[in-house]
């Protein structure tokens, strides 16, 4: 009959010796020797349970847990948000064929550095396959860290780097021209892009709620998304960072109050401020069809939608703002340290939103 305490199990064996048993990270675990007296399993459980407290446990069993049931489990312990989980499942699928029931201690450099030379081969984008790299690194720091390995093999110079993309830099007449050639009632939602900055799911997640009149504010909050199994829902924005308020120019305040009010939007402030044309969430594979003919109809075909968002931070940056201003503005965080950066003022905010409002007044000001 075994004996529970507050941390392990201690059971009689037929033998008249004494078993402890543990579970750590979701498994159960049997110390490798037997004891002679209940007292000394108490003596081994406590020495164990002081190890993890001070991060110096080494696991009996190190290295002989599967690498997919090692992932499985470091996947479900970060309350992940659903786009990222879905984002995670799918880089997992390059990593799994080669690793799923190779055990941790069995994975070694030369394993990882065939791995990824088979990945660069199979035609994955170059910044898709850094951050797959990154994954694989990550939940093998973590067995480190749990004293599963006693060091990562992961570790291949340069592999988790992003190439940087350069795109094509918009300009106001190319925003105004795919404003005017969208549907009318993405007018708007395209001058908020590409002057706030903000991602697709912060702009269609807005409701009367975000938005401050009278001090020209958006205020993110909150995010619409969408993924497979599940349809359109609010939940948190992309990061920490991604919690702000941007200070827009008066004009595109104005442009957002007329489409309300042109397209009937409810004066409560829990209504979505853009919606798709039958006045439902606007979701990015809707609005994508929309976008699509209007950028072929003006010539621009190779223009992203998330191209207006790197307009909105160039032309913050040209504007005056410092980094660390920028990056509050476009709810950036670093990617080492994952901290949130300093906001910047309301008044260095402000400035900055003068400042593109000069460059774009004379594209929206009303015919006289």
């Amino acid at each position: 009959m075994g004996t529970t305490r507050s941390f392990g199990s201690i059971r009689k064996l037929p033998s008249g010796r004494f078993q402890a048993r543990y579970r750590h990270l979701g498994r159960r675990i049997t110390a490798d020797t037997t004891f002679t007296t209940k007292a000394e399993a108490r003596v081994y459980l406590s020495s164990v349970e002081t190890d993890l407290a001070r991060g110096t446990y080494r696991d009996p069993q190190a290295g002989n847990m599967r690498f997919d049931e090692y992932a499985a489990w470091w996947l479900d312990q970060r309350n992940l948000r659903e786009r990222t989980r879905e984002t995670y499942d799918s880089q997992m699928k390059h990593i799994l064929p080669t690793f799923a029931s190779a055990l941790l201690g069995q994975i070694s450099p030369h394993d990882v550095r065939a791995w990824h030379g088979q990945l660069g081969r199979s035609g994955l984008h170059v910044n898709s396959r850094s951050k797959v790299y990154r994954l694989f690194r990550s939940i093998m720091t973590s067995a480190v860290e749990d004293g599963l390995l006693p060091v990562n093999p992961v570790a291949i110079r340069g592999a988790s780097k992003e190439r940087i993309i350069e795109r094509p830099l918009l300009t106001w007449d190319h925003v105004g021209a795919l404003a005017d050639a969208i549907d009318p009632r993405f007018n708007a939602f395209v001058w908020t892009a590409a002057v706030s900055g903000l991602r697709f799911g912060e702009l269609s997640g807005l409701t009367v709620g975000n938005l401050d009149v009278e001090r020209c504010s958006i205020t993110v909050s909150q995010a619409l998304s969408s993924g497979r199994g599940y349809g359109p829902r609010l939940g948190e924005p992309k990061s920490e960072s991604a919690y702000r308020s941007v200070v827009v120019p008066r004009i595109i305040t104005d442009r957002v109050v007329d489409h309300m009010e042109r397209f009937e939007v409810g004066t409560e402030s829990t209504a979505l401020i853009f919606t798709s044309t039958k006045g439902r969430p606007l979701i990015n594979r809707y609005f994508w069809c929309h976008w699509d003919r209007a950028r072929t109809a003006v010539g621009l075909d190779g223009i992203r939608f998330h191209d207006l968002r790197h307009l909105a931070g160039t032309e913050a940056a040209s504007a005056g703002g410092s980094l660390r201003e920028v990056m509050a503005r476009m709810g950036h965080s670093t990617p080492v340290a994952s901290l949130r950066y300093l906001k910047a003022s309301e008044i260095r905010d402000q400035a900055i939103s003068d400042a593109i409002a000069i460059r774009i007044g004379a594209r929206l000001a009303p015919d006289t």
